[in-house]
């Protein structure tokens, strides 16, 4: 107890001084960018301590962030078209949750200017308007600074004539487009903000492109060149961007979709944008196609084209699906149809929305498990009296875990109220009631594991009566220890959860309502809704923290990922399991089928493959992502890792380098290839 009292003021009185604070900047961006850099912890904080800056937290944020760019050194990529400058040695303090993972509405410096801000702002005269105009004229100083180094320091004319017209008028060239989005998008690194989607790019800018192909200022040739060099901008500082693992940076493009018109809307530039995704072969930024059984089956081909290179993208996300259970849930039809996601999957609506799509995980598991080691769950003696004491132990849990989102503060923020015009016309904060629309989101695991684990009971139990329930639960208590011929049996049963078995598909839609009407008893601090999906990044490190479970998996094991099955199972029995899945409401949080399929498979089947996802489309699947290699390729990948530099693999919402990856989601990879090579 003395002990972490005395961290606690140790870490008070270290933020409270110019040289605390960037002390403990410095000491905790390490790990961030120890990939380029050589010594350890303390060499890197005494090697860079006239670099590391982190502003006043007494000062207003808007101060702060003023200050902050004017501080921040101007170092641009190479890169053979455009500026991208960010300072990662200088940074924002924050009391509270910085609003992130989050996907900012680029129309906003497309369509209109700085410029115009400004003067919209001018005679509103309150304290918002006043802090933005401060914040516009930091801005416009930086672009200053950017003119006095000019060519000097890699900046070309081109690149600081499109910054500089971000202050004056709307875009008016693709590339004066592509420009701002970058010269916004590192400002938002810059300033603390995590996982930046990079928003519907193809409908943004198609105007732009267009107008230059036909006044010819650029030729479909450059046009592919300043996108390629716009992905390669934004892969640069990939280390130091992701969050949890190498690759999760969140930088996700948004592309094709429905609009409120009833069309499927694609154009020259969602092709453009998957062929040099797909000539690139690099794991992020990512890209994700809108997809709808509307939709043209060249463009469908195209997009499944470019998931057999083995990059994991584009992502799938069934409009026919989404936008219906967005409006369920209650979002407006006009916002529905423009959603983008999250930094994984999560739909959200950009602009006018303060909605945090992963706040906290939501273990179905929990609970169950907490159940099992109670002492009334080894006097139930029916699966109905299961279900209702599970349903008991689940509120319980709903409620410890969703209370203290319910006050949930986030950080105030002048740089996203900036970039929203809702936020804007309300003249407030985004953070603090300058949002139309703030729910909170939470992802899930272990929906199989229960699932499977109360039709082993059923089976085994109940109806078999091979085992009575205090004892099957003794023999998961020690781990299954001596017991493998059991553990295995538990583990191979079929149907299980992923199978087309009414079963099965009736017991995961009862868990899922239970969860859900809980769900709905609670409401954030500013009103807005919670909701859940049946998919997380947390597969590996919640099964850490879980023990062993009827489903014969061993204390500490992975969890299932997404919507998937544990055992072998054939993709078709797979998809048609989620198609009659209930998506609608607050289950609307991400719902995503993951499965693996081998190169070979693929290519003798393309068409297969093809008329699979259309007909997955039209039957009602959320989202769908797939990993395109061979468990051979992935052994030997991690045995020899020098031999596969550039082995890319999708790993929850994001691809990453093989090689980047720790060694515990290698394995899963692994075991699910062997996994779907048996059932193909």
């Amino acid at each position: 107890m003395l002990k972490r009292m005395v961290k606690k003021i140790l870490r008070k009185m270290l933020g409270l001084t110019k040289e605390g604070r960037n002390l403990r900047y410095g000491c905790s961006i390490y790990s961030k960018m120890k990939y380029n850099c050589e010594g350890s912890k303390a060499a890197f904080v005494i090697r860079n301590r006239y670099r590391l800056w982190v502003a006043d937290p007494r000062k207003s944020k808007v101060t702060q962030l003023a200050s902050l760019i004017q501080k921040i050194e101007i170092e641009p990529i190479e890169n053979d078209s455009f500026f991208y400058s960010i300072d990662w040695f200088k940074t924002l303090p924050s009391k509270n949750i910085i609003f992130d993972n989050y996907t900012v509405d680029y129309r906003n410096v497309i369509n209109s200017s700085l410029g115009e801000k400004k003067r919209f702002l001018i005679n509103k005269e309150n304290d918002f308007s006043e802090d933005m105009i401060k914040l516009i004229n930091a801005l416009h100083d930086y672009y200053v600074r950017m003119c006095n180094l000019g060519s000097n320091n890699r900046i070309c004319d081109k690149s600081i004539n499109a910054v500089g017209s971000l202050f004056e008028r709307p875009a008016h060239s693709f590339f004066e487009g592509l420009q701002r989005i970058l010269f916004v998008n590192q400002f938002l690194w810059q300033t603390g903000h995590r996982l930046n989607g990079l928003g519907h790019l193809d409908w943004i800018l198609i105007e732009l492109y267009r107008n230059d192909i036909k006044e010819k200022r650029m030729t479909e040739k450059q046009a592919h060149k300043y996108i390629k060099d716009f992905f390669q901008a934004l892969h640069v500082y990939f280390h130091i961007k992701s969050n949890v693992l190498l690759g999760d940076t969140g930088q996700i493009i948004i592309l094709g979709g429905m609009t409120e018109e009833g069309k499927y809307t694609y154009n020259e530039l969602t092709e453009l944008f998957i062929k040099v995704s797909m000539e690139l072969k690099l794991p992020d930024p990512k890209v994700l196609l809108r997809c709808s059984y509307k939709m043209p089956d060249e463009l469908l081909g195209l997009a499944l084209k470019c998931i057999s290179t083995g990059i994991g993208a584009p992502f799938i996300s069934n409009d026919d699906a989404v936008i219906p259970a967005l409006i369920s849930y209650g979002y407006d039809a006009a916002d529905a149809y423009k959603y983008a996601t999250a930094a994984c999957w999560e739909p959200l609506i950009p602009d006018c929305s303060c909605d945090q799509c992963n706040v906290a995980l939501f273990n179905f598991a929990a609970p169950f498990m907490e159940m099992a080691n109670s002492p009334e769950f080894n006097n139930v003696d029916s699966i109905y009296e299961l279900l209702d004491i599970y349903c008991k132990y689940l509120s319980q849990y709903t409620e410890k875990l969703l209370k203290p989102f319910v006050a949930l503060q986030f950080e105030e923020d002048p740089l996203l109220s900036l970039l929203s015009d809702t936020a804007m016309e309300k003249q407030q904060d985004i953070t603090q009631g300058g949002a139309k629309y703030q729910n909170l989101g939470l992802t899930s695991v272990g929906m199989g594991t229960v699932v499977n684990s109360i039709l082993n009971i059923r089976d085994i139990v109940f109806k078999q009566q091979r085992y009575a329930l205090q004892e099957l639960n003794a023999i998961r208590q020690r781990n299954f220890e001596k017991d493998e011929v059991l553990r295995l049996h538990l583990k191979k049963r079929m149907p299980c959860y992923g199978c087309d078995d009414i079963e099965v598909i009736n017991l995961t839609k009862q868990i899922m309502d239970m969860a859900s009407k809980e769900f709905d008893k609670y409401r954030t601090k500013s009103g807005g809704r919670f909701k859940l999906g049946l998919s997380a990044p947390s597969y590996v490190d919640a099964g850490k923290d879980t023990e062993a479970s009827f489903d014969g998996r061993k204390s500490g094991e992975p969890f299932s990922v997404h919507i998937s099955a544990s055992n072998a199972l054939p993709t078709t029995e797979l998809l048609h399991f989620a198609m009659q899945l209930d998506y609608t409401d607050n289950r609307v949080n991400g719902n995503v089928i993951d499965f693996i399929v081998s190169p070979d498979a693929l290519n003798k089947n393309f068409n297969k493959y093809l008329l699979l996802l259309k007909a997955g489309l039209k039957g009602g699947i959320f989202q769908l992502q797939m990993n395109v290699v061979s468990s051979d390729t992935l052994i030997a990948a991690r045995t020899n890792p020098e031999m596969f530099p550039d082995l890319v693999v999708r790993v929850w919402g994001f691809s990453a380098y093989f090689n980047d990856l720790p060694d515990e989601y290698k394995q899963v990879l692994i075991e699910r290839a062997l996994e779907s090579e048996k059932a193909s």
